[in-house]
C-alpha cells in the first residue's frame, strides 16, 4: 500500500503495517514514518525494535503521521525492511537472566514498605543491567519493579512485557507497559514505598498476572534490549502472594521470608 504524501490539508485517516529498525517505523513499501503522539510528541518504537508492526492514525502533509490508539505487535519480522541500510548491524541477542527462587517478603512496621514477591538470587539480573526483577502489591493492585537498574532509563521508559512457557518460542500477547522512576513520581505507591534504592515500575494487570503466573519465562523489551527472565518457581509462589495481598491471609509458611 502506498503512503505518498496527502496533497490536501485534511488528516487522512490510515493503517499501514511495517517493521521497526533502528528505531525507525519502516513500511511494507519501504517508506521510514516517525509517527508521533497526539500531544506532537515522538512515539519511542524502541521497545517494537525487530518486530512488525500496525500503526493506524493519520496521516498528515509531510508524512506527518499522527497515531490514534497503541501500535500493535505482530511479533519478529520475516524479512527485513525495505531502505534499510544493509550495514546496519542485526539486534542483539536476548540477554538471559536467571532467578534462583522467591520468596513472600512481608512489610516492615519501621518504614513505609509493602508486601513483596522477590527472587532469592538474581545476580544475573544485576550483572545484565535490569536489576532486581520483583513485584509487589497494593491490596488488588500489582506492580513490577526494577530495582537498581545499571541500564539508563528515562524517568518514564516505555516498554513490552510478555509471558511463556519455559524454553517455548511463542507465549501470551506482549503487553505495553511503561516503567516509571517512582521517586519522581507523585503517586500512591511512591507515598508506600521507601526502600531506599533507584526503582522504576510498571503497573500490571490481572490478564498479565494469570499469564505470568503460568509462565516459565518472561520476555522484557527496555530501553532498546530483550532480555528473558527465567522465573524459576515464581508461579507457585504468586498464588500465595495475591492471598497475602488481597485478604491477609499465610496459607504457606514456607513460602514467606524467613
Amino acid at each position: 500500500m502506498g503512503i505518498a504524501p496527502a496533497v490536501a490539508s485534511k488528516p487522512v485517516p490510515k493503517t499501514i503495517v511495517g517493521c521497526v529498525a533502528n528505531g525507525i517505523f519502516v513500511s511494507s513499501d519501504g517508506y521510514e514514518i516517525r509517527p508521533s503522539n497526539a500531544d506532537g510528541r515522538e512515539f519511542d518504537l524502541r521497545p517494537f525494535e525487530g518486530h512488525q508492526v500496525t500503526i493506524s492514525g493519520d496521516l498528515l502533509p509531510g508524512d506527518a503521521f499522527i497515531l490514534k490508539k497503541p501500535p500493535v505487535d505482530s511479533g519478529p519480522c520475516k524479512t527485513k525492511p525495505a531502505g534499510v541500510d544493509p550495514a546496519v548491524a542485526p539486534a542483539a541477542e536476548a540477554v538471559k537472566v536467571t532467578t534462583g527462587g522467591w520468596q513472600i517478603h512481608k512489610p516492615s512496621k519501621e518504614y513505609k514498605d509493602l508486601p513483596a514477591l522477590l527472587p532469592k538470587q538474581q545476580d544475573s539480573g544485576v550483572e545484565a543491567g535490569i536489576g532486581l526483577l520483583e513485584f509487589v502489591c497494593m491490596k488488588s493492585n500489582y506492580f513490577v519493579l526494577l530495582v537498581q537498574p545499571s541500564v539508563k532509563l528515562r524517568d518514564s521508559e516505555p516498554g513490552m512485557i510478555s509471558a511463556r512457557a519455559a524454553n517455548t518460542a511463542s507465549g501470551s500477547a506482549p503487553v505495553p507497559l511503561t516503567f516509571r522512576n517512582l521517586y519522581k513520581t507523585k503517586s500512591v505507591l511512591s507515598r508506600s514505598l521507601n526502600w531506599d534504592a533507584d526503582i522504576h515500575y510498571a503497573e500490571i494487570g490481572t490478564p498479565l498476572l494469570a499469564s505470568i503466573k503460568a509462565a516459565g519465562d518472561l520476555d522484557l523489551t527496555l530501553a532498546g534490549r530483550s532480555y528473558v527472565i527465567n522465573l524459576s518457581d515464581l508461579g507457585s509462589r504468586l498464588g500465595t502472594f495475591q492471598r497475602f495481598c488481597e485478604n491477609g491471609v499465610v496459607e504457606n509458611p514456607a513460602h514467606f521470608e524467613r
